[in-house]
């Protein structure tokens, strides 16, 4: 009978604890991933949270860079914005892009004709004006024997847009 129990041990107990032991090195294994899974699970959320802060905060950039459709009638409204000033157009000259990533530069270079409050009236609406203009290169001369009330200074000037350049993305980032 103990010969028997022990047979019985050794060809069906003793492999039964041995998997016993793989199993329960399998269950520690597995509750460890189970909590590393949990841990990223609760910062999913944050990250998400963050995203949605990036593409808001985006969207709201995105309202004072205008998209490449749109600069033709930001050029047309700087143009209008001038004019409404009381300012005399000599050129109004549109510049090469220059790339800076997620934007580009759009100089416009402007000569025009008109007296200190024309000017500073125009300069004052491109301040408040809806999209990011930068005015740079300001050259300011006085027209002389040639001036009038209306029209007593030349001035030049580098009125810079910015464009907002959507980033390319692959196929691979697409099907994420």
């Amino acid at each position: 009978m103990l010969a028997m129990v022990g047979i019985f041990y050794q060809y069906m107990i003793s492999p039964l604890r041995a998997d016993l032991g793989v199993l329960d090195a399998e269950i520690i294994r597995l509750r460890s991933e189970v909590e590393a899974g949990q841990v990223v699970r609760q910062q999913l959320a944050a990250i998400k949270q963050g995203v949605a802060k990036q593409i808001e905060e985006l969207n709201q950039l995105k309202q004072i860079l205008p998209e490449r459709k749109e600069t033709a009638a930001v050029i047309r409204q700087v143009h209008q914005m001038a004019v409404d000033s009381r300012l005399r157009i000599k050129s109004f000259t549109p510049q090469a892009t220059i790339n800076n990533g997620f934007y580009e530069d759009w100089p416009i270079l402007i000569a025009m004709e008109g007296n200190f409050y024309t000017l500073g009236y125009f300069f004052e609406k491109i301040g408040k004006f809806q999209r990011l203009i930068n005015v740079g290169n300001i050259s300011v001369q006085a027209l002389g024997e040639d001036a009038t009330q209306a029209t007593s200074i030349k001035a030049t000037c580098t009125a810079t847009t910015f464009v907002y350049v959507e980033p390319q993305t692959t196929d691979e980032e697409e099907s994420e």
